[in-house]
């Protein structure tokens, strides 16, 4: 069934892998995990680039995540995009904290990782409906992962 969110989502097609990504995705490697139309909320603390600072900003997305053999990605879009993919051996991926929490897994990491330019961190919470088999594939592919609850 799914939440309310998840419903509207699948409803209005919001927050579904583009064919696209999922045609490539499939010719690389194979597809681990997949959640679409999931809530995605991102936090930024303390995060500054070149044009904008803000000391604590929080912003709500509907979007999809994807593990595959070869990497991860997380995107979402609404009025604003977050968007992250890396390959496992990417330094991105190995800058992210990733916490397993009894709703959401999270994945915080400093801007500059992302961006150069940008200072301060970003948490990702997403809204995945098996936190826990995340969590194992993730440990599998050599993330480290807390468990918090």
């Amino acid at each position: 069934m799914g939440t309310i969110v998840q419903r509207l989502a699948a409803g209005l097609h919001l927050g579904r892998l583009p064919e696209a990504v999922r045609a490539q995705l499939e010719s690389e490697d194979r597809i681990l995990y997949l959640a679409e139309g999931i809530l995605e909320t991102a936090i930024f603390r303390h995060y500054g680039t070149p044009r904008f600072y803000s000391l604590y900003r929080r912003m709500g997305f509907i979007g999809y995540f994807v593990l595959s053999e070869r990497r991860l990605i997380a995107r979402a879009k609404c009025f604003h995009e977050i968007d992250i993919s890396a390959a496992y051996d990417d330094e991105l991926l190995k800058a992210m904290t990733f916490t397993a929490r009894p709703k959401y897994l999270s994945l915080a990491f400093d801007a500059s990782a992302k961006d150069p330019q940008a200072s301060g961190q970003i948490e990702v919470r997403l809204h995945l409906p098996d936190i826990a088999g995340v969590a194992k594939i993730l440990e599998q592919v050599g993330a480290r992962v807390v468990s918090d609850g």
